[in-house]
């Protein structure tokens, strides 16, 4: 009896579904984070409109007094000002990039912070900076972002009250080198092997993608992405240390 013949796709009609499995996660886990860079972002909005209320308020409660009135107006100025920025900010995540070019890290390093900077006040975390005055890479602005809000994240939930973060830029040629460390618990002994698989996660809110795509990232930029991590106890953290080339990679 002559046997079945199964039809069944070729190795390149497999690779291409492949790729276009993981450009569909990279994109659910990019919508995922929008929405706490959104819920971030609202915040900040929200401060500065509830401060422009009380400044316009109190301008037109001296309108006798011509001199302090016009202090409040300059300072409401400045709140609309502060507006602008934190919108810039945020459309800077969202905006398509195409292709690399020469990009400031610590100018971003410092943008993704202040993005986040109320989740750190939540937790009164100490923030130590040690960076160069620029260090330029070539990279694609939206991808490079992503990494480090990623990075951040993790760091902030992983710290405790009062915790210490660390975030450092430096040139070492060939190289930028951004590290993010963080003094919390530490990298549990049973996800180290896979922590850069896609889908795992020890968060009961996490999708298991961040550094899943971190590191489809870095290397995407001709970079690398390296970690060290503690669980002694008064030792325990976790170092990243990304690396991303100065030149443009063809």
């Amino acid at each position: 009896m002559d046997s079945a013949f199964v039809a069944c796709d070729s190795f390149e009609d497999l690779g291409r579904k492949l790729k276009a499995c993981e450009e569909n996660l990279r994109q659910n886990h990019q919508l995922a984070l929008a929405g706490r860079l959104v819920g971030a972002t609202m915040h900040e909005v929200n401060n500065r409109l509830e401060a422009l209320t009380n400044l316009i308020f109190q301008a037109k409660m001296l309108s006798a007094s011509p001199r302090q009135s016009i202090e409040y107006l300059d300072e409401a100025d400045s709140q609309l000002r502060s507006l602008g920025e934190i919108t810039s900010r945020s459309l800077a995540f969202v905006r398509v990039d195409h292709g690399t070019k020469e990009i400031d890290l610590v100018a971003l390093a410092t943008t993704a912070l202040r993005l986040h900077q109320h989740r750190i006040s939540m937790k009164r975390i100490n923030v130590q900076t040690r960076c160069s005055e620029v260090a330029l890479a070539f990279v694609n602005r939206g991808e490079i972002f992503q990494v480090v809000t990623n990075l951040l994240l993790n760091a902030i939930d992983a710290l405790p009250h009062s915790g210490s973060l660390h975030v450092r830029v430096a040139v070492r040629a060939p190289n930028v080198i951004l590290t993010i460390a963080d003094n919390g618990n530490g990298i549990p002994e049973s996800m180290r092997r896979t922590l850069f698989d896609s889908f795992k996660t020890n968060k009961a809110d996490g999708n298991g993608l961040g550094l899943w795509v971190v590191r489809e990232i870095v290397n995407g930029h001709g970079g690398n992405v390296r970690y060290r991590t503690s669980s002694v106890h008064g030792k325990s953290g976790t170092i990243f240390r990304v690396a991303l080339p100065m030149q443009k990679v063809e």
